[in-house]
């Protein structure tokens, strides 16, 4: 569907009907219009001026108001009007102002609608007056009123002016401006240079209405700019806000308005009763003309506000440094080199050898009676020697059977060696592992979590339904911290980065809120440690500059970001506020193996004395019972 364009057009009947002809297919063209709609106080005419719109292939429709006007305003201006229309009415009665008060109690004096206003022997106090009365005018009117001056020419010559009003709600005047004249030689000349949007941006120190966002207490609208403008971290505000202040301070500066700011501590919730509450709350109830902040892009909330500018990417997740203990997984390094497959067919296979050695060692005795018959545990022992590289304990049997079953058992334990080893030196000269991923490892971890102190992390936790959000709260959030030598629950970066650093804890917060405190604190090797899980916003991406739902400085704010992100001031503000990850640029470097990475072999030293401990005084008493059953034979 085309944009509809509506030209209300007061009409003067005291002229020749070529005039009137000329002046109105002139504004025509100039908007492009195809249909038109009349407003008619004298019936007689209609047919005149239908004969002529006929000549021209413009589909046109009139409307008798000399009896007053009762149809509804939706029945004759459909917002949903196909093509670009025009409509033509005569204010030569007084019908006319009640037809267009209606008109303005829907608000048709808005962006989808132009109105150019003819009036026959009104003057300028009186035309004043006359608009006083019209309150929906504002900013994004286009509107027109046409006044008759003296021609050098002597030919009938009008002034075209532009109507507008830069805020009825802040009981501000209507201002008119003369941007073309016409005459029936020449037709319609604008003025050079003239540009609607250039002479409307001027808002003269106009004082707007402002919203803005900061976690803190008692802080006032003198203290925004303030709090706003310092660069770096503050209590309360995150980055995107301070990003998007910039892009207000664009637009204040080139508009030059002022504003009154209107503090809130969060963006959106709502009472049991449906009210709003937070910044979505007082936008919706247009309560306030622009915001310093953007919103998430939600369905729901589409009908609460208009976007005027899409610019940051919500990243957000859990920044923390990689350890020896977060990259090792059970029961330490020592099982990592190989998958769990892997070891268990080792075992299996050195287990069927052990018995296989058994096997071929007894039948080789019962053939050949010169050649001693080795015990399992002998066989096993020798097994185990060969896997540790350290040798047989017997020497090797002269049977070809033997040597070739020891033969591959070296081949195999070459093999199997190589790769361990490779991969544990591999590891130690590379980086360490990813580390948790997602929520559910961030759970299972020995992280310690913090989140940054700002309003949507305790609503979330408040309001989430989630059951793997309400796991995180209460296995890592809700266990007391008090007395504890560690990181609070909810804190800010500045108090969060040095955890970071030490290892251990995670922090979550919007990535870019960190990053910059990070590259200032940690040095090349820590910053290659770093990692990112998953965020518990993952399906909130694009943050939008918003203003209230049919704004009437939406379309002109538009330009302005457009025009400011065309000559790089967009791109450079980005560049200050959303800072990216640091790049590890540092070169190899040996991790060293910690005690956990070790453990299980200490593990297996201490099982092996334990068991050895128990089956020598097993021993023991076995041979002491022995012992006495021997006397006891004897003495009998």
């Amino acid at each position: 569907m085309s944009r509809t364009i509506l030209l209300s057009f007061f009409f003067l009947f005291g002229f020749s009907a070529a005039i009137k002809i000329d002046l109105l297919m002139d504004f025509l063209n100039m908007k492009q219009s195809k249909i038109v709609l009349f407003f008619l106080c004298d019936p007689k005419k209609s047919v005149e001026v239908h004969r002529a719109m006929g000549k021209k292939l413009v589909f046109n429709r009139i409307v008798d108001i000399s009896g007053g006007f009762h149809k509804l305003p939706e029945t004759v201006l459909a917002p949903s009007s196909h093509g670009r229309t025009m409509c033509v009415v005569d204010c030569s009665c007084e019908q006319s102002s009640l037809v267009l008060k209606s008109f303005s109690d829907l608000h048709y004096f808005n962006i989808t609608y132009s109105w150019l206003m003819f009036g026959d022997n009104i003057s300028t106090v009186n035309m004043t007056s006359f608009l006083w009365e019209l309150k929906s005018i504002q900013m994004n009117s286009d509107l027109t009123w046409i006044e008759t001056f003296a021609s050098s020419n002597k030919s009938d010559s009008y002034s075209l002016i532009d109507v507008y009003a830069k805020g009825r709600h802040l009981c501000k005047d209507i201002y008119q401006y003369k941007y073309a004249e016409w005459d029936s030689l020449n037709g319609i000349a604008e003025q050079r240079g003239y540009s609607r949007y250039k002479m409307r941006g001027n808002f003269d120190q106009l004082q707007l209405r402002g919203v803005t966002v900061i976690d803190r207490e008692n802080v006032t609208s003198d203290d925004v700019d303030r709090i706003l403008s310092v660069p770096g971290g503050e209590q309360g505000v995150v980055g995107f806000v301070k990003y998007h202040y910039s892009l207000l301070c664009i637009l204040r500066d080139y508009h030059n308005f002022r504003i009154k700011y209107r503090v809130v501590k969060g963006w959106a919730g709502r009472l049991k009763s449906g009210y709003r509450l937070g910044l979505i709350g007082i936008l919706a109830r247009n309560e306030a003309d622009v915001a310093t902040t953007a919103i998430f892009q939600r369905l729901n909330r589409h009908a609460e506000f208009d976007s005027i500018h899409h610019s940051w990417e919500f990243s957000s997740g859990f920044i923390y440094r990689i350890t020896p203990q977060l990259s090792a997984s059970g029961g330490g390094n020592f099982f990592i080199p190989f998958d769990g497959n892997v070891w268990i067919t080792s075992a299996v296979t050195l287990l069927v050898l052990t018995m296989v050695l058994k096997a071929v060692g007894t039948i080789i005795f019962r053939v050949s009676r010169n050649v001693s018959n080795a015990s399992h545990v002998s066989y096993f022992i020798d097994v185990v020697a060969a896997v540790a590289q350290q040798g047989l304990s017997n020497e090797v049997s002269p049977r070809t059977p033997i040597r070739i079953i020891m033969f591959s058992l070296l081949f195999l334990n070459l093999v199997l060696y190589n790769y361990y080893t490779s991969a544990v030196v591999g590891g130690l000269l590379s980086s360490p592992g990813k580390g948790p991923q997602t929520i559910q490892e961030i759970i299972k971890s020995p992280l310690t979590l913090s989140f940054f102190d700002i309003g949507y992390h305790k609503v979330l936790f408040r309001e989430t339904k989630e059951p793997i959000i309400q796991e995180l709260y209460r296995k890592k959030l809700q266990p007391s911290r008090e007395g504890m030598n560690t990181i609070p629950v909810y804190t800010d970066v500045k108090t969060a980065v040095p955890f970071i650093k030490k290892g251990g804890y995670a922090f979550h917060c919007e990535m870019t809120e960190a990053f910059q405190a990070i590259a200032d604190q940690f040095d090349g090797n820590e910053i290659c440690e770093l990692r990112t899980a998953q965020s518990l916003f993952s399906d909130l991406k694009l943050l939008s500059f918003v203003l209230p739902k049919r704004s009437m400085y939406t379309e002109l704010f538009k330009i302005t970001l457009m025009r400011a992100r065309e000559c790089g001031l967009v791109k450079r503000n980005l560049k200050i506020h959303h800072i990216g990850k640091p790049i590890c640029q540092s070169g190899t470097r040996v991790h060293p193996v910690e005690l956990t990475g070790v453990s299980l072999a200490f593990v297996v030293l201490l099982g092996g004395m334990f068991l050895s401990i128990v089956v020598l005084v097993a021993e023991k008493l076995f041979w002491k019972q022995s012992t006495r059953k021997l006397n006891r034979f004897y003495v009998n």
